[in-house]
């Protein structure tokens, strides 16, 4: 009885822990597919431009990650139903020792009803006893018995349909389990057609190698041009406050409690665009398909879709909009002692002075050569300066 029980505890505690982890799962499976979507979207938007052949590569990669994502998860799924099917099983071995039992009581019961009412043991049992209260008592319990034994029936009947629905339950974790292993195939094939298209891309960015590396050292003397805007502009604004507050730099109460607020959402900011893929991190690295070139990267690059709504990822105030050719629209918002920079950007509605809210729209993004990229920058000033840092540490991953 005490095995039984301690199996009966263990199988619900199993059961909670399953159904929580099968949700997380499905969840990420579903956000990967979204992204998956969008890779696939923004390729196609690329296709038609022989500029962006680069680009293009650069999507792809992100979306063979996902894709590789997106196999795993899903081998944790089977594995999560595999330890599903298990706990159905011990839970019908459980229900069915359940039933048994209670058939040979209910078996006892019927063979000792049958007696008392065939010899008439049920008045002698009452008349035998020692006092007029065990008398009562025994009267009570014969009376009585008729129920308990109707109960036991229902009890018998309500078990064996948790049975029924728990053997169904089993057959339905089988079926998805093998729906899963068909879609996991599919998605094996797919994977593969994304690695034969990385590599016809990349034969096609070694055959215009050349060509490419041209433009991409045009591409990053423009980068320089435009960190060195930005660095003169914070530069500038820094020079500002410091000359409203007798040449020093000190926040506000204000600007404290803001910046303070800054700080404890790290890791948990949005991204400046409803949908993206990340296609160039923070730092310096080398050029993911060309060599010999180096990129030094002060924030992030979004792929996103042409038009798409460029947010504000934190409250503040709009410090600085520029302009920049062939970078479109530039906004530098201010939050206590961080400054978040929006990049490449065109219809910038904002000016100079006004307050924006988290998921406030700045402009939209700026498509040139069929690409639509946003940049996003966070920089953290101090008396001395400021200090550029990884978005990818303060927003959502």
């Amino acid at each position: 009885m005490i095995r039984s029980l301690f199996f009966a505890v263990f199988l619900i505690l199993a059961q909670v822990c399953i159904a929580q982890s099968k949700s997380d799962l499905q969840k990420k499976r579903d956000d990967l597919n979204r992204r998956l979507a969008l890779t696939k979207k923004l390729i196609a938007e690329n296709q038609n431009s022989k500029a962006s052949v680069n680009q293009q590569m650069l999507i792809l990669r992100q979306q063979i990650s996902y894709r590789e994502q997106l196999l795993s998860n899903m081998q944790r799924e089977v594995k999560n139903i595999d330890e599903e099917i298990t706990q159905r099983e011990g839970e019908i071995e459980l229900l069915e020792d359940r039933i048994a039992a209670m058939k040979r009581e209910y078996a006892l019961m019927i063979q000792q009803a049958y007696k008392n009412q065939k010899s008439h043991d049920a008045l002698m049992y009452i008349f035998s006893a020692d006092d007029f209260n065990q008398a009562y008592k025994r009267f009570k319990i014969i009376q009585n018995y008729s129920e308990v034994r109707k109960e036991q029936a229902e009890e018998i009947e309500a078990t064996q349909v948790e049975l029924r629905e728990t053997i169904a339950a089993l057959e339905n974790d089988k079926r998805e389990k093998t729906s899963l292993a068909e879609e996991q195939a599919k998605e094996r094939e797919k994977l593969a057609k994304d690695k034969e298209s990385q590599q016809k891309s990349l034969s096609q960015l070694q055959q215009q190698e050349g060509e490419l590396k041209s433009q991409q050292e045009q591409q990053e003397r423009e980068r320089q041009r435009l960190n060195k805007k930005i660095e003169e502009m914070i530069a500038a604004e820094l020079a500002d406050e410091k000359n409203a507050n007798n040449g020093t730099y000190a926040l506000s109460p204000e600007g404290v409690i803001v910046s303070q607020n800054f700080e404890k959402n790290k890791g948990q900011l949005p991204w400046p665009v409803e949908r993206g893929v990340i296609t160039r991190r923070f730092g310096k690295q080398p050029h993911p398909t060309l060599g010999g070139i180096t990129i030094d990267s002060k924030g992030v690059d979004f792929a996103t879709e042409a038009d798409a709504k460029v947010m504000a990822i934190f409250g503040g105030t709009v410090t600085s909009v520029f302009n920049i050719p062939g970078a479109g629209q530039n906004v530098i918002i201010t939050h206590g002692a961080y400054k978040t920079v929006y990049t490449g950007l065109k219809n910038v509605s904002l000016s100079k002075g006004d307050t924006v809210s988290a998921r406030q729209t700045i402009g939209k993004v700026l498509s040139d050569n069929g690409k639509s990229i946003a940049h996003l920058e966070i920089w953290k000033i101090s008396s001395t300066g400021g200090t550029p840092q990884n978005p990818l540490s303060w927003i959502v991953k």
